[in-house]
């Protein structure tokens, strides 16, 4: 199948940010060594502590961005695909610090959750849409799925005390169409948000945090494969990625033990995908 024009200009753009050369000239599985002193400085601005941040519990998705002076918390469509159990257990441990809960249009995850319904449930999911009336949804762009999204979101907002949002596919970085992450960031650091240094520095990149912020190991992993699924499948870069031009893994730790053991995990979760994926760790950088 011919590749687009589209999506051959956004592999080339989202080829130009330095981490790109970073990584795909690193001989190490420990990013750390191949920082220059210019670029730690960079690296360290994505350390800003969440204490003096507003945490916002949006989708781990490239796409979606949190805002000037917000923490993201990103996971698979807000936690949708985890169990009811650990969901509750997050609740439990972030009801009032949470600022918001974001769904938006287009999600990957929510489709998925979606999918899984069956025609009872689907029926009872119906009738609870029709309740809830969420205003201010962009009901043109929207599938089943992101609806479905919408009111697993906000009912999970409420229970956090929390206010309930929809970003759509206007205020969405990136394309409307496909996912143009490169690297997916896993990681186990509470300080750690890149989405400030998209761009010129970082290429597109989910970020998958939910083990920083107490959720169970074997669901992060089994997010980690959905999401790298995502891109390596037709609604990303999908064959783009090779033995030559991998899809990255990057765990993140708050010391080596920690960067390294998720990055054994990693290289076990991704084991399906082959050569097309590439699993490195990164250290927590402190600043002063």
């Amino acid at each position: 199948m011919e590749l687009s024009e589209t999506l051959k200009k956004a592999w080339s753009e989202t080829d130009k940010p330095q981490f790109i050369a970073i990584i795909r000239d690193s001989k190490s599985e420990n990013l750390n060594e191949l920082l220059m002193p210019n670029q730690k400085e960079i690296w360290k601005t994505a350390f800003d502590s969440q204490q003096i941040k507003s945490k916002v519990l949006i989708c781990a998705d490239e796409r979606v961005m949190p805002l000037s002076g917000e923490f993201k918390i990103g996971t698979a469509g807000q936690l949708i695909l985890d169990s009811p159990e650990y969901r509750d257990n997050f609740v439990s441990n972030f009801k009032g610090k949470v600022k918001s809960v974001r769904s938006h249009s287009g999600c990957g995850a929510a489709g998925i959750a979606y999918s899984k319904l069956d025609e009872e449930e689907k029926q009872k999911f119906i009738v609870l849409a029709n309740e809830l009336s969420l205003k201010g949804l962009p009901l043109d762009e929207i599938s089943q799925g992101d609806l479905y999204g919408a009111c697993h979101s906000y009912n999970l907002a409420k229970s956090l005390g929390a206010d309930f949002e929809h970003t759509p596919f206007s205020e969405m970085r990136g394309y409307r169409d496909f996912h143009d992450a490169r690297i997916i960031f896993w990681s186990a650091d509470p300080t750690f948000d890149p989405s400030g240094l998209t761009g010129s520095f970082l290429p597109p990149h989910f970020l998958s945090n939910g083990l920083a912020f107490g959720l169970n190991e074997g669901y992060c992993a089994e997010e980690l494969k959905v999401l790298s699924g995502i891109a390596l499948g037709e609604h990303g870069f999908g064959r783009l990625f090779n033995a030559d031009n991998p899809f990255y893994v990057v765990s993140m730790g708050k010391d080596e033990s920690e960067a390294k053991k998720l990055n054994e995990l990693a290289k076990d979760t991704m084991k399906e995908f082959g050569d097309r994926v590439e699993c490195k760790y990164i250290l927590t950088i402190t600043k002063g």
